[in-house]
C-alpha cells in the first residue's frame, strides 16, 4: 500500500496524511493494522549498515547509480543480494496507479543531491563534452512516455524552473496523463524555493514530497543512462549538434523502458 510504502521511506504521519489528503487517525490505523502491512510493501534489503554506507558513497560521488551502489555493497559485504521481483509477481501492491502510474518525474542534468557543494566539479554531469563545455538538459517522463527534453543554458534558477514548468509540465500533465495526477521533482534549491512552491500551490499542482537521501525512489538516473547508452557511439562537432541528437534519441525511448522503470520502484 502506498502509505506503508511512504512510511517505510521515511515520512512522517502529518506528512503523509498532507500527501494523501486524509486524517492522522487514517495514517495511524493503516500502520499499525498488523494484517494490512504485513501483506503490502516489499520488505526492506539494507541494512541501517548499507544506508550509512550508501549515503557516504552518494557524497563522495553524486553520480553513482544504484547498480553501483549495490556492487560495492556486494563487495563490502560479500552477500549477492536477490534481485526483487516485480510487483504482480510477488504479490505486492504497486505504489499504485495514483502515485506512479499517473506521476511525471523531473529533473535536469545539472541538478545536485547535496546542494551545499552544487558547484563542485564532481556535481557537474558531463553528458557531453566538447571544447570545456557540458550540454545541461531538463526533461520528464511518465507512464505513458517521455516529455519535453529541453536544454538549459546558465545556471537553473526559480524563474527559469518556473517558466519550464508553465510551459512543459502542466500541458504534459494535464493532456497526457489527466487531472489527477502527481508531480514528482527533487528538493534542489530552485525546485523548493517559496517561489516554485507558491506558484505550484496557484496552480493546483499535486506535488509529491520528495524523502531527503532517498535516491532510489527517483528512476530518472536510470533514463539518463539509456539515453547515454543510445548515443554512445554517436560524435557531434558541438553542443547543439550534440543536443539535437540527444533530443532525437530521446523521442525514441521504447514505453517500455518507462513502464520497467516505475515498477522497479
Amino acid at each position: 500500500m502506498a502509505i506503508i510504502r511512504g512510511r517505510q521511506m521515511g515520512l512522517d504521519m502529518p506528512t503523509l496524511a498532507k500527501q494523501f489528503k486524509t486524517s492522522k487517525s487514517v495514517i495511524w490505523a493503516t500502520l499499525n493494522t498488523p494484517n494490512r502491512y504485513k501483506a503490502t510493501g516489499r520488505p526492506l534489503k539494507t541494512s541501517s549498515g548499507d544506508e550509512r554506507i550508501t549515503v557516504r558513497m552518494r557524497k563522495k560521488n553524486p553520480r553513482l547509480t544504484s547498480t553501483d551502489i549495490n556492487s560495492e555493497l556486494k563487495d563490502q559485504s560479500g552477500v549477492q543480494k536477490a534481485p526483487s521481483k516485480k510487483a504482480n509477481d510477488s504479490g505486492e501492491e504497486p505504489f499504485s496507479s495514483t502515485e506512479v502510474g499517473k506521476g511525471s518525474w523531473a529533473l535536469d542534468t545539472s541538478a545536485v543531491e547535496y546542494v551545499d557543494k552544487r558547484y563542485d566539479p564532481k556535481y557537474q554531469v558531463p553528458t557531453v563534452k566538447h571544447g570545456g563545455s557540458n550540454v545541461m538538459m531538463w526533461g520528464c517522463f511518465h507512464a505513458t512516455g517521455v516529455g519535453s527534453l529541453i536544454r538549459i543554458t546558465g545556471t537553473m534558477e526559480s524563474y527559469q524552473y518556473k517558466n519550464i514548468m508553465g510551459k512543459e509540465i502542466l500541458p504534459s500533465g494535464r493532456f497526457q496523463i489527466g487531472r489527477r495526477w502527481l508531480f514528482q521533482q527533487d528538493n534542489n534549491p530552485e525546485h523548493s524555493s517559496h517561489f516554485v512552491k507558491d506558484w505550484f500551490a496557484q496552480r493546483r499542482v499535486n506535488v509529491m514530497t520528495w524523502p531527503s537521501q532517498s535516491p532510489d525512489l527517483n528512476p530518472f538516473e536510470h533514463l539518463w543512462e539509456v539515453l547515454g547508452i543510445r548515443l554512445k557511439n554517436k560524435t557531434a562537432k558541438n553542443c547543439t549538434e550534440k543536443f539535437k541528437q540527444l533530443k532525437e534519441e530521446w523521442t525514441k525511448i521504447p514505453l517500455q523502458t518507462m513502464t520497467n522503470l516505475i515498477e522497479s520502484m
